[in-house]
């Protein structure tokens, strides 16, 4: 959308830390959008809650304050008109490089409705929209293919009854299917058998919950090229329509059937009865109106029921994400000193399963010394950036595996690298433990459980203090002492053996690290 000329002279401010409006925001203006030389990064809701409107400071969303260094001429505007209603130019800090909040690929991103950085289609190349649509196309019709009832849902049904328009500020296709069953039990499996059979025709999936899955599409380079989310939407006796991960309101059954059909992009896709009453549920009264900087919030009752019916496999997967995808020195210092003991303890040509790989440093550091890895991940800008930085010598002895161990299904993949390679296969969990949490933690036990039973070496590195300034947003920042890993290995007939501290940097002395080796009952 082209942006007009400031229409005011009164002074816009700027800092590192916050942003400072000359007045209050104009009655009529429902959302305002903050670009940075010319590039919208953030949107600021006016209507959800009233004290916004008010407020003249608006402190820098956590994301973006990475990216103020430089010179940004910053302009907030009507998100709906696209009116400039004030303008300055700033420098943050001492360097003239203007400023540009992109990510590791150097493409523009924005905050979205999750509060966290990422590409949207108004900040995309223009074929990105109607490759979608052809795949959600695609995809409608296999699921009618396979007897299920599917429909748009989320902004996808939004930009269609709002405007007939895909919305610019979205970043991904909401699909959804209407299952007959209500049962928790029931509908996972038959998530699992739709998985299967995406899967065996050749999609990529993540698999988000056992009632949530993600299509990842891909261009040539192996770069992302969108994502179309397809949710169980189901009725429980209680009269509730549901939608994992977020929706769950009163509704009733002739608002959802039979399907109505609405029109995106001048394509037709089917719809709930009446789509005015599911977006209300999705979202809220306010839906109408158009809001970027809407955030997406689940109420809690909500959140803790889907994940008891039908778990949640993404703990912490943002944090990794976003750490690869917009911290470009990531991964630069990595502990090594687990690798190297590896190394002692091995042979030239043995297979090394680096869990938690991150960037790949201590994988391609095996490689580089005769081993052949296998670097697993369920971070995929991590293993992109591994990828990107393994040479050719490297790539012949090394392979980058996408796997969540959070999820058994995943975690069992891992398991079975023991019988499909040849020779001697060991583990390395390089500070994997302490920054899993203990849902994924009781996973990866039992699968390193089987790796300590056929006679591997299985290596862990451990930070035994947590950081002064712990935080659970931050997991390098977390801990795990000894006796609580023992206590969890106990009920497994596991135990660790050869224990030694690690010292020698100044980091050592707070985190007070530790290398130690897992063993099974009986070869102790």
């Amino acid at each position: 959308m082209p942006r007009r000329p400031a229409t005011t002279s009164r002074e816009l401010r700027a800092s590192r830390t916050r942003l400072r409006l000359p007045a209050r925001v104009p009655d009529h203006v429902s959302s305002l959008d903050v670009l940075l030389n010319g590039h919208r990064v953030w949107s600021i809701d006016l209507v959800s809650d009233d004290a916004v409107r008010e407020r003249l400071d608006h402190p820098w969303p956590a994301p973006i304050t990475p990216f103020l260094d430089g010179t940004a001429r910053i302009d907030v505007a009507d998100s709906t008109t696209g009116d400039v209603l004030w303008s300055t130019s700033v420098r943050f800090g001492r360097s003239e490089r203007p400023v540009e909040v992109v990510d590791a690929l150097g493409r523009h991103v924005a905050l979205n409705k999750w509060g966290r950085l990422g590409k949207t289609f108004d900040g995309a190349d223009e074929g990105l929209q109607q490759r979608l649509l052809d795949r959600l196309d695609v995809l409608v019709d296999l699921l009618h293919a396979l007897g299920l009832r599917p429909f748009v849902v989320g902004g996808t049904l939004l930009g269609a009854v709002r405007s007939g328009h895909i919305l610019p500020h979205d970043d991904d296709a909401d699909l959804a299917y209407l299952s007959e069953l209500s049962h928790p039990a029931d509908l996972s499996l038959e998530n699992a058998r739709i998985a299967a059979d995406l899967t065996s025709r050749g999609y990529e999936i993540v698999r988000h919950s056992n009632a949530h899955l993600q299509i990842t599409f891909r261009r040539d380079d192996g770069l992302v090229d969108g994502y179309i989310d397809i949710f169980t939407a189901f009725f429980t006796p209680d009269g509730q329509i549901n939608q994992p991960f977020h929706v769950r309101g009163p509704m009733r059954q002739d608002s959802m059937l039979p399907f109505s059909t609405v029109t995106l992009e001048g394509r037709s896709y089917p719809a709930p009865a009446v789509p005015e009453d599911w977006l209300v549920v999705n979202y809220d009264e306010n839906w109408r109106t158009p809001l970027p900087g809407y955030k997406l919030r689940t109420p809690r009752a909500t959140a803790r029921r889907f994940r008891n019916w039908f778990g949640s496999y993404n703990f912490q997967r943002d944090f990794w994400e976003d750490r690869y995808l917009y911290d470009p020195t990531s991964g630069s210092g990595t502990d090594l000193r687990g690798a190297d003991a590896l190394l002692a303890r091995t042979d030239d040509g043995d297979v090394v399963v680096d869990l938690g790989c991150g960037a790949g440093a201590a994988a391609r550091h095996l490689a580089a010394h005769g081993r052949r890895v296998v670097g697993v991940d369920y971070a995929e800008s991590a293993l992109l950036r591994a990828r990107g930085l393994t040479d050719d010598a490297e790539a012949e002895r090394v392979t980058w595996l996408r796997r969540n161990l959070i999820d058994f299904r995943e975690a069992a993949d891992v398991i079975a690298l023991l019988a499909e390679e040849e020779g001697r296969v060991h583990v390395l969990a390089n500070h994997l433990l302490e920054r899993l949490g203990h849902h994924g933690r009781a996973t990866v036990w039992r699968t390193l459980r089987q790796y300590a039973r056929a006679g591997s070496v299985v290596a862990l590195v451990v930070d035994t203090v947590p950081d002064p300034e712990v935080t659970f947003r931050d997991p390098t920042t977390w801990h795990l002492t000894l006796e609580e890993i023992e206590q969890e290995l106990a009920p497994l007939g596991l135990s660790l053996d050869g224990t030694t501290p690690l010292r020698g940097t100044a980091r050592d002395d707070v985190r007070r690290p530790v290398l130690t080796y897992l063993t099974t009952a009986a070869q102790s």
